[in-house]
């Protein structure tokens, strides 16, 4: 296990200039890995046992010009594909895109703007001030359990406020940096947010260095979404520009009108058997100006449609292919509350104090603008360690699992799954890591870390 996590991080030396630097992001992951709290930088000290005077420099790190935010993805995405089994279908590779919401009060803090959030949740607020995250993950599995693996992230803004491009754009773009560097057509899984034309057009647009389409959409189409026939071939064409689109079909309309043709079928959908119904149809999408294929669902009183950009994929295969998009959400909620992905608090004295519902004013001189550069990066970089830190410990699950079962310290009344959780592996390292650290000397990236320990096991002692 330990070795595994050494052969992992000993490859990203050659993502930073100096070997210092490199440590810095060793001892960063790993605190990630084993640290019981969220802290931030604190906690890291806590857990390694380093010395207290370390504290800014490891501050410090964060802000660092030796190395890009980036190239640690590129790094990341390539260890993905060489230490976990990725989940393909019609052999592409399954990645998962969303956004994630992250509230903060920081009045001082860079890219801080109001969002909307749609969720029927009742214990989140419809506006919040803060961060919005686009990610991209894969799906991991050993043949019978599936969890998610992030991949990449980066922090969005609206195309208002950014004056840049939409966060559709965005997302669609990431996936296709993540598909890149997999160099392996993939399908991507996407909520019922990126149903729109714009998702299809720059998907369309990733290509590889050979011309061929990269990326593949499956998402949920909205209530409101409507299709069209092909149009009827006149005998004799009459005058004007011919017919594009035939007759209108609005597709919820479906389920009533076309009940008798949906096929009943068992799947294991959501980690169990589900009974449903579907009809498969293929129309013409006008968003997207060609044919998609288009799947109406039906399990018990929920009804759902879900559309495909590849006509080639069964219907089956497109309900399990969204059956797994949920699967990005319980990776948020480990990223989010079992490792603390995102708290920190990365703030900068140029900018001026921001007033509720309002947007901070950037400045205009160059150095105060490298200042907010820096804080922002400082936010990406946080991120980015933490998700590297998450992948890490969800690859050390699927491969060492019965390890982890038999030295874990804590008590689960009823064990659900073979494959331990993000939250159980990391109760496993952290208890004793620290016992097992001079033991390491022969890995490389375990074998500094003594050299920054504190001498003695308390800071305080009794006077």
């Amino acid at each position: 296990m330990y070795q595994l996590i050494n052969d992992i991080v000993t490859q990203f030396r050659e993502c930073f200039k100096r070997q210092k630097t490199w440590q810095w992001f060793v001892c960063i992951v790993l605190g990630f890995m084993i640290r019981i709290d969220h802290r931030g930088v604190t906690s890291t000290i806590t857990a390694l046992r380093l010395k207290p005077g370390l504290y800014h420099t490891l501050l410090h790190f964060f802000r660092s010009k030796a190395y890009k935010v980036s190239e640690l993805y590129q790094k990341w995405v390539a260890v993905v594909l060489k230490y976990a089994p990725l989940y393909h279908e019609s052999k592409r590779l399954v990645i998962l895109g969303d956004h994630i919401k992250i509230s903060k009060e920081g009045r001082r803090m860079p890219g801080i703007h109001k969002h909307h959030q749609d969720s029927q949740n009742s214990g989140k607020a419809a506006y919040i001030e803060g961060h919005n995250f686009g990610q991209i993950s894969a799906l991991i599995t050993n043949g019978v359990v599936t969890r998610s693996i992030p991949l990449m992230g980066e922090l969005q803004e609206s195309s208002r406020k950014s004056g840049g491009k939409s966060l559709i754009v965005q997302m669609i773009t990431l996936a296709g940096k993540a598909a890149s560097v997999l160099k392996k057509p993939a399908i991507v899984v996407l909520d019922a947010y990126f149903c729109g034309g714009t998702t299809w057009e720059t998907a369309d647009e990733i290509a590889d260095s050979h011309s061929n389409r990269v990326l593949e959409i499956v998402t949920r189409a909205k209530s409101n979404t409507v299709a069209y026939h092909e149009p009827l071939k006149l005998s004799k064409p009459k005058s004007g520009r011919p017919r594009l689109y035939g007759e209108k079909v609005k597709l919820y309309d479906l389920f009533s009108e076309r009940s008798a043709d949906f096929t009943p079928k068992t799947m294991m959908l959501y980690g169990k058997s589900t009974k449903l119904q579907y009809l498969c149809v293929d129309l013409l999408w006008r968003p997207a100006k060609r044919k998609v294929r288009f799947v109406l669902v039906k399990i018990g009183n929920t009804r759902f449609v879900i559309m495909a950009s590849d006509p080639t994929l069964t219907p089956e295969e497109i309900i399990a292919l969204y059956g797994n998009r949920f699967k990005i959400e319980t990776g948020f909620d480990d990223q989010k509350n079992d490792m603390g992905g995102f708290k920190y608090h990365f703030w900068t004295k140029v900018l001026p104090k921001r007033k509720k519902n309002q947007d901070t004013q950037a400045p205009t001189d160059p150095k105060s603008q490298d200042k907010v550069k820096k804080a922002i990066q400082a936010t990406e970089v946080y991120v980015c360690l933490n998700l590297v830190a998450t992948g890490i410990l969800t690859i050390i699950a699927f491969r060492h699992s019965r390890e982890i079962w038999n030295r874990y310290p804590g008590y689960i009344k009823t064990v659900r799954c073979p494959i331990p959780t993000v939250a159980t592996t990391k109760s496993t390292l952290s208890q004793d890591f620290c016992a097992f650290l001079p033991m390491l000397k022969g890995f490389t990236a375990f074998r500094f870390i003594p050299k920054l320990q504190r001498l003695v096991d308390f800071l305080y002692h009794a006077g």
